[in-house]
């Protein structure tokens, strides 16, 4: 988490308009969820990765990490879709594999192929157009975003302390658990859960100090000013808002021929 929130400081787009960088990316990410589209999926990845590497500068290892993350949420998942389940003296099926158990069998027919190979697709050329704007898009420019948007202040700054504490927790949480290790705190099963029970608790409790801690201090200041005034600097871009309407047209393009 840390290292993605590092990630979107340095970028080599972190300087691009946020607006250009959300267009671009819901063109991609539109098409690939309403079109279910395995060329049109494979397209977005590909663009989106190279994107990522190329454009964002994210190294390709890190990046093929946090690729493997969905990944085995997604091998996990296609299991379900894969194999399905019928009476044994059923007929009628197409079976390209079958295994009997009991009065069931378990096969795999062409349709459920199929469905596997437009599910992975689409979710990985998603996950690849949401990693983009992720690793390319510091908070402060959605938040930016989130209040040109016109939501509300509270909705924005909640965010923001929201993803202001998951720093603090798992800082807080590595110096418990170095603190635990450094008293072999998980050298064998049963040490290891008594740790990792003590660690929650004080993670809670932490979390709880600090949250009194900064409503203090939003009371001292008489809790009616906003904690996230973000003003943006950056101006557009003509030649990105032209790749934009590029990428539409390539898009449609690959839909329609591939469809055809």
């Amino acid at each position: 988490m840390i290292k993605i929130d590092d990630y979107a400081y340095t970028s080599g787009l972190k300087d691009v308009h946020p607006v250009e960088k959300v267009s671009f990316t819901l063109i991609f990410l539109f098409f690939t969820i309403l079109s279910k589209n395995i060329s049109v999926a494979c397209f977005t990845f590909t663009v989106m990765s190279i994107a990522v590497i190329v454009k964002a500068k994210i190294p390709f290892m890190a990046y093929l990490k946090l690729l493997a993350v969905p990944f085995v949420f997604l091998m996990t998942s296609l299991v379900a879709v894969l194999f399905s389940i019928a009476p044994i003296n059923q007929v009628g099926l197409d079976v390209l594999w079958m295994a009997e158990a009991g009065l069931w069998k378990i096969y795999i027919s062409s349709y459920s192929i199929q469905q596997s190979y437009e599910l992975a697709a689409t979710i990985l050329a998603s996950v690849s157009c949401l990693y983009f704007l992720i690793l390319s898009t510091p908070l402060y420019q959605f938040m930016w975003l989130l209040k040109k948007g016109k939501l509300p202040a509270v909705f924005v700054e909640l965010m923001g302390i929201t993803y202001r504490f998951i720093f603090v927790l798992l800082e807080k949480m590595n110096e418990i658990y170095i603190a635990q290790s450094s008293r072999l705190g998980y050298q064998n099963y049963r040490s290891w859960f008594s740790s990792a029970a003590q660690l929650i608790v004080s993670l809670f409790v932490k979390s709880m100090h600090s949250a009194k801690e900064l409503q203090i201090t939003i009371d001292s200041r008489g809790g009616d000013e906003h904690l996230y005034d973000v003003d943006l600097s950056l101006g557009y871009n003509r030649g990105h808002f032209v790749i934009i309407f590029i990428s539409f047209v390539t898009l449609s393009m690959i839909y329609m021929i591939s469809k055809s």
